[in-house]
């Protein structure tokens, strides 16, 4: 089980000992999920389930994705884990080979209420769940003097925190620090925050995530407000 006390590194160990058994629960939830999309007569279908793992009690959820009926068998899978620190809720992502993590601090997700979904009255773990099925990762750049400026301008982090990346998601824009195996996101912006010149200068990194999105997925259907799960 995710502690308090584990390292980022150590979460990342922790998840490929429990591997086996998300794995399983994923091919147990994805039986389901093809029964729901061949009932469905709107697309995309969305469908997210919660679980516990079977030996290490790790708290789970994975969400499943059919852009049309034809994808019911091969449907776009995420994954995400939930633990509790004493400053807040984390998420943690595992790439579906496990090789690499990405961790979502409560601030990242404190930001993403205030300047993305703008809801005050859901709880943390709603929050959470909303996120992860609006959320088709992220396409990122090395951070130049540019885009830290316009991170530390939206932000009050000290001169010692670590900017090392910035990135384009579904619903703005993120920076972040990379760790060996480990990506963290540290916070979020939305596009109504940036100034003109600073949209242009965002603007490729919008681009190239689409772009890289489409080519791995086919044309995306957004929004997605009609969710189930």
């Amino acid at each position: 089980m995710i502690v308090p006390s584990m390292t980022f590194q150590e979460i990342h160990e922790e998840l490929i000992k429990d591997a086996l058994d998300v794995l399983i629960k994923v091919f147990s939830f994805r039986k389901q999920f093809d029964k729901t999309v061949l009932k469905s007569t709107r697309y995309p279908v969305i469908k997210s389930y919660d679980f516990i793992t079977r030996e290490r009690k790790n708290k789970c959820n994975v969400t499943f994705r059919a852009q049309k009926r034809s994808q019911r068998r091969n449907p776009i899978i995420g994954i995400y884990a939930v633990f509790d620190r004493p400053e807040g809720k984390y998420a943690v992502s595992p790439k579906m080979d496990f090789t690499d993590i990405t961790i979502y601090p409560p601030h990242f997700f404190k930001r993403y209420r205030e300047r993305i979904l703008k809801d005050d009255s859901i709880t943390n773990s709603k929050l959470i769940k909303l996120y992860f099925k609006d959320d088709w990762g992220f396409k990122g750049a090395i951070v130049d003097k540019n885009f830290e400026a316009v991170c530390r301008s939206c932000e009050d982090f000290s001169p010692d925190e670590k900017i090392s990346f910035v990135a384009a998601l579904t619903q703005g824009y993120c920076f972040g620090e990379n760790q060996g195996t480990v990506c963290i996101l540290k916070t979020i912006i939305s596009e109504e925050m940036l100034f003109k010149k600073q949209k242009k200068v965002f603007k490729s990194l919008q681009e190239t995530f689409h772009e890289t999105n489409t080519e791995r997925y086919g044309k995306i259907l957004y929004p997605y407000l009609s969710m189930s799960g």
